[in-house]
């Protein structure tokens, strides 16, 4: 079997190689999943703590479902609350918002919402984003 493309990344002490795809001619990227890697997980939520520590902000914002546990590790670093976009529509979810956006590892369009009971804890408030997904 011959070995796939990977592109190396060292975060905090941790290595990983990251497989590249091609997701559409010409654009690859690599992807790191974090579902399931404790070890990545603890030490890059460590980190950007430390990087966005004294940053004025209320609450964490990440979209469903690679960043989650990355949001969950780092609010416990911090002490701040997260919340979830979910990418499809919930009927528990009530009267929530919704956005169209375009997934830069899909191409295609993607319906991002907010869970009616979340929207107190943003309205008028300072949000930091977190993802999983950076485009150079």
């Amino acid at each position: 079997m011959a070995s796939k493309p990977t592109h190396p990344v060292d975060i905090a002490g941790v290595h990983r190689e990251l497989r590249l795809f091609e997701v559409k001619p010409g654009l690859k990227i690599a992807i790191l999943n974090i579902l399931g890697d404790t070890e990545l997980v603890e030490v890059s939520a460590k980190e950007l703590a430390k990087k966005i520590a004294g940053k004025d902000f209320d609450v964490f914002v990440t979209a469903e479902t690679k960043s989650i546990p990355l949001a969950h590790a780092i609010s416990v670093q911090m002490g701040k609350p997260y919340i979830v976009l979910r990418k499809s529509y919930k009927p528990y979810m009530g009267d929530a918002f919704k956005v169209e956006t375009l997934s830069i590892t899909t191409g295609e369009p993607q319906t991002l919402y907010l869970d009616e009971k979340d929207t107190v804890l943003i309205r008028k408030k300072k949000v930091l984003i977190i993802d999983d997904v950076i485009r150079a």
